[in-house]
């Protein structure tokens, strides 16, 4: 029996948060489940809609959960605190049943709100590791791409789904399953320019890319709207 990886949708998400892992778990041979309220229609914040195959209610118990990240992930904290919550609430019942808990982008912060990455070492998108810091979690130093602790996997930005459903697999099927999805999508990265984080050697052209990358990402309106829902908790 295939092993079940699920995917909750909110307005807003990334698109490529969601395609490039969905795509890397169907080579390795998963059943997916693209999860959200109802099976209508959720729209990426690039415009992408994509029609879940299962809700809330009736998803089968997963054995991966993995949260992308979207353009305003404090949207979702609009739907309530913990309990009348409809998405936190079920990202806490699957959790309890899961093999693995995962999260790709600023996914990590809805997995934190959810009290899913408490004590754990965890990354984000590296604009938004500041955010993360609201939570009671340990966040790496560094830029890497994905990191695990225990059976929570957490990614770093967009592009960092690929790598971290890659992962994923290979701890599900083993590295033989994982080297053959990544040769069938010519996983080879060879970017054009390298400015792929803050540590990334094309930066020092121009330095003030990131803060004005910060700016663009609205992080700062982000954490806010984190603080007040915690403070509403």
């Amino acid at each position: 029996m295939a092993l079940k990886v699920g995917i909750p949708l909110y307005a807003g998400f990334d698109s490529l948060d969601v395609c490039g892992p969905y795509q890397t778990f169907c080579f390795a041979g998963m059943e997916e489940h693209l999860v959200g309220p109802t099976l209508s229609a959720v729209t990426s914040f690039e415009g992408v809609a994509i029609t879940p195959n299962s809700t809330f209610a009736d998803c089968p118990q997963l054995d991966v959960l993995f949260v992308p990240g979207g353009a305003m992930p404090e949207s979702v904290l609009k739907g309530g605190q913990l309990g009348s919550n409809p998405y936190l609430d079920f990202l806490v019942k699957q959790a309890a049943g899961a093999t693995l808990v995962c999260s790709v982008c600023t996914g990590a912060l809805l997995l934190g709100s959810a009290g899913l990455l408490d004590g754990h070492l965890v990354t984000t998108h590296w604009a938004f590791k500041d955010v993360l810091k609201l939570f009671r979690v340990d966040i790496v130093p560094d830029f890497r791409r994905y990191v695990q602790s225990g059976n929570v996997v957490t990614g770093a930005g967009i592009s960092s789904g690929l790598d971290v459903a890659m992962y994923i697999v290979s701890l599900l099927y083993g590295v033989g399953v994982a080297r053959q999805g990544q040769l069938a999508m010519q996983y080879n990265p060879q970017p054009t320019f390298h400015c792929g984080d803050p540590g990334d050697t094309d930066i020092k052209d121009d330095p003030e890319m990131v803060p004005k990358r910060v700016e663009l990402f609205g992080v700062d309106t982000t954490q806010q709207a984190i603080i007040a829902w915690q403070t509403q908790a």
